[in-house]
C-alpha cells in the first residue's frame, strides 16, 4: 500500500467517524429537550387512553335502525338528544321554477321568528313560497335544510323559495319588488343578512318559462248532451259505477297517482250537458283519461241517445275521436321531452 492510498483511507475513516459522532450528539440533545418539556413515558401515544376517558364505553359510529332520536355525547360524557336530527327534511323543489332568497341570522333563531312571515306571505299572486330552515351540518359541510313550518330547535339560516311562473303568468318586477321589500323588513327586524338574485335575471327567467309553458299547456274538453228526461239519479249511478266520485258540484276520476279528469253538469232548458275536462299537464295519465271519458260517453249515447261533442258543439265521429287521441299523444310527448311529464310534481306546480 503506497502513501497515497494510506492517506485516503485515514481521511475517509475520520470523516465517517465525525459524521456518526455528530448524529449521536444531535439525537442526544433533542431527546434531552423533549424530556424537559413533556416528561418521559414508555406508552405509545397513539394507543394510550387518557385517565378521564378510561371508564367510558367505546362506541362505533353507525346508523340507527329505529325511529328513536339520535343522541350526542357532550364533552363531560352526558348523552343528550339532538332535536335537529328529528326534523323533517325540506321538500325537494325544482330550481327551474323557483328563485331563492337566503337569510343568515347573526344569532340562531327558532320558528317563532319566521312564523309571522310565513303566515303573512304564503304566496304572491297564487305563486307559492316555500320556506326551509337551515342548520350547519356537524362536519362543517353543506347546510342541512328542514321544513320551516314544523322546525324544532334553532337555525342559522332561512330560505324562502318563490315560484316564478304558473298559469297566472310569470313573476313580474312589481311582485318581485313587493316580496323583496317585505323580506328586507324581516331581515332588519331579526338582524339578518339577506342574499337574493338579481331582479332582471329572475324576471327574464320567469318570462321564458311562462312562454314555454303556454306552448305546452293543454286543456281538453269533451261534452255529453244528456236528454232532460233522463233522471239525475240514473246518471249519478252510472258515473259512480264507472269510478267517478262527486264532491260538491264537481265529479272527478282519479287513481293512486292523482286526478285523471273532472266533470261538471250544466243544466239548460230541455237538456243537460255533462262537461268533461282533462287538464293534460296535471293529469296522472291523460291518454287513459281520454279513454275513460270516451267510454262513459259512448255508454250514455248507446243507452240514452246522448251524443258526444267538442267545445264547438259539433258531434264527434269515430274518426274525429281518433284524431284527438293522436294529438293528445303528441302533446304528452312534447311535455315529457321538455322535462314536464304530465302528473309530475313540477308539472302540477308550473301549471297550477
Amino acid at each position: 500500500m503506497n502513501d497515497l492510498q494510506l492517506t485516503l483511507l485515514i481521511v475517509g475513516g475520520g470523516g465517517i467517524a465525525a459524521m456518526i459522532g455528530y448524529n449521536w450528539w444531535q439525537d442526544f440533545r433533542l431527546r434531552k429537550t423533549a424530556s424537559e418539556r413533556f416528561g418521559e413515558s414508555t406508552e405509545d401515544p397513539l394507543l394510550a387512553v387518557p385517565a378521564q376517558q378510561a371508564s367510558r364505553e367505546r362506541t362505533e359510529p353507525g346508523f340507527h335502525g329505529d325511529n328513536s332520536p339520535m343522541d350526542v355525547v357532550t364533552d363531560d360524557g352526558a348523552v343528550v338528544s339532538d332535536p335537529v336530527l328529528n326534523n323533517r327534511p325540506a321538500e325537494s323543489i325544482d330550481q327551474r321554477l323557483f328563485a331563492d332568497f337566503i337569510f343568515r341570522f347573526d344569532e340562531p333563531q327558532d320558528e317563532n321568528a319566521w312564523k309571522p312571515l310565513m303566515d303573512a306571505l304564503e304566496q304572491i299572486n297564487r305563486k307559492k313560497i316555500v320556506y326551509a330552515a337551515g342548520v350547519q351540518s356537524p362536519d362543517g359541510g353543506d347546510v342541512l335544510w328542514f321544513t320551516a313550518a314544523a322546525f324544532q330547535g334553532r337555525a342559522q339560516q332561512l330560505r324562502a323559495s318563490i315560484q316564478i311562473a304558473n298559469r297566472k303568468g310569470p313573476l313580474s318586477s312589481i311582485e318581485f319588488s313587493e316580496v323583496l321589500t317585505r323580506f328586507r323588513r324581516f331581515a332588519d327586524d331579526h338582524n339578518a343578512e339577506i342574499e337574493f338574485p338579481e331582479m332582471r335575471e329572475v324576471v327574464k327567467r320567469a318570462e321564458t318559462l311562462d312562454q314555454a309553458a303556454a306552448a305546452l299547456d293543454t286543456l281538453l274538453g269533451l261534452h255529453c248532451l244528456m236528454p232532460e228526461q233522463v233522471d239525475d239519479a240514473v246518471v249519478s249511478s252510472a258515473l259512480i259505477k264507472a269510478g267517478w266520485v262527486q264532491k260538491g258540484h264537481q265529479w272527478s276520476l282519479a287513481d293512486a297517482f292523482g286526478t285523471l279528469a273532472t266533470m261538471v253538469v250544466h243544466q239548460a232548458p230541455g237538456k243537460r250537458l255533462l262537461s268533461f275536462n282533462i287538464d293534460v299537464p296535471n293529469s296522472a295519465d291523460p291518454v287513459r283519461s281520454l279513454g275513460d271519458v270516451v267510454s262513459i260517453c259512448h255508454s250514455f249515447n248507446a243507452e240514452f241517445g246522448a251524443p258526444m261533442m267538442d267545445d264547438s258543439g259539433r258531434t264527434l265521429s269515430t274518426q274525429a275521436i281518433e284524431g284527438i287521441y293522436n294529438q293528445l299523444i303528441e302533446r304528452v310527448r312534447h311535455l315529457t321531452d321538455s322535462g314536464f311529464k304530465p302528473g309530475d310534481p313540477s308539472s302540477r306546480m308550473l301549471f297550477s
